[in-house]
């Protein structure tokens, strides 16, 4: 069973179907493959297009339009000036560095929505890798040019920086509603450095600061919160819930890639063409009406297609629109995290 009401269950290839044959009108497209994207997208820290070519490193912790990445990347990075065959980066493989990507313009949330994605965690520098990429919806009626703390909060919810009861908190995201961590470290589960601050309902591995982290290749779900309270634990893929651990990932497949290395001077065909073994693709759902439910399938690219990995209630009150972005970062460890083929569209079906 997995944390909380959601059970962990593999999607059948025509549940799959049917769910694509259910969905509705296309909101938001972007494939971050060419030199531009969509001027919707705020680029926030690292971020930056590999299609686009190499430039000046980008200001940590500030906005800007996507552009390309740095001349200095380290890491298996995708080559620069690869449209049409780029990548959103979110990180490379350097230590301590932030990347997400802010999408500050409404869609509707009412007739529910999911969003497919492809991503790529993959080329550790490091004995393991860190921290993983998160998905977040936000109230769309608030400003979403600032994603939350970094580190195990995975830029969605709120951190307490080493658990220090006087250390500063660093707030979530603002107006969140729901935080999707595929989290290949594993701080994301657990509600050390503070996050779930305020929250009724604890994760399993306690408040406490843990090292290793407790949860690695764990999908974890969070939920509402609002500054430095909330964003508390809806759900996760681990079949323990006992307090003293360790919890397992119920996960039928790696979260994590294993390619380490890119050949120096690699055409933008050829480096597509390695990092096609490590992608995983990735559909989140909210449903609309009495009841709504959230669900989580990835395709592990293991001929096995959608698999059912979290189901569990979808916070309410649902609020009419929402925003959304993606986030991903390194500490002392580190890796490559990049984004592809975003598609988002209401969950409404043809027959309504």
């Amino acid at each position: 069973m997995a944390v909380g009401v959601g059970a962990v269950a593999v999607a059948s290839v025509g549940q799959a179907l049917a769910s694509e044959r259910a969905a509705g009108a296309i909101l938001v497209e972007e494939a971050f493959t060419l030199g531009t994207a969509d001027a919707r997208f705020i680029g926030y820290g690292a971020a930056c297009l590999t299609g686009a070519p190499r430039g000046e490193a980008e200001a940590e912790a500030t906005n800007h339009p996507l552009r390309g990445c740095r001349r200095d990347p380290v890491g298996p990075v995708p080559p620069g000036d690869a449209a049409p065959h780029g990548y959103l980066q979110l990180t490379d493989a350097r230590d301590e560095v932030t990347g997400a990507v802010l999408f500050d313009s409404p869609v509707p949330a009412r007739g529910g929505l999911e969003v497919v994605f492809e991503q790529w965690q993959y080329g550790n520098t490091t004995r393991r890798p860190a921290d993983g990429i998160s998905f977040f919806l936000t109230d769309g009626a608030r400003r979403l040019t600032t994603p939350g703390a970094f580190g195990g909060s995975l830029g969605y919810a709120q951190r307490r920086p080493g658990g220090a009861p006087g250390a500063q908190f660093v707030p979530g995201v603002d107006g969140g509603y729901l935080g999707i961590g595929l989290d290949v470290l594993g701080e994301y589960f657990g509600d050390g450095e503070g996050r779930g601050n305020g929250c009724v309902r604890r994760s399993p591995a306690g408040t406490a600061f843990r090292s290793p982290a407790p949860g690695p290749n764990v999908v974890t779900a969070r939920g509402p919160g609002d500054g430095v309270t909330g964003y508390c634990l809806l759900d996760a893929t681990t079949t323990d819930e006992r307090k003293n651990g360790p919890w397992p990932s119920s996960l039928p497949g790696r979260l994590h890639g294993k390619l380490k290395k890119m050949p120096a001077n690699v055409t933008p065909r050829r480096a597509e063409r390695r990092l096609e073994p490590v992608k995983r693709v990735v559909r989140v759902a909210v449903s609309a009406g009495r009841d709504p439910v959230v669900t989580v399938d990835i395709d592990f690219r293991d001929d096995e297609g959608f698999q059912r990995v979290l189901r569990f209630p979808a916070p309410e009150p649902m609020p009419d629109t929402f925003k959304f972005g993606f986030a991903a970062s390194t500490g002392p460890l580190t890796d490559v995290h990049l984004i592809r083929r975003v598609v988002l569209r209401s969950k409404q079906t043809v027959e309504e």
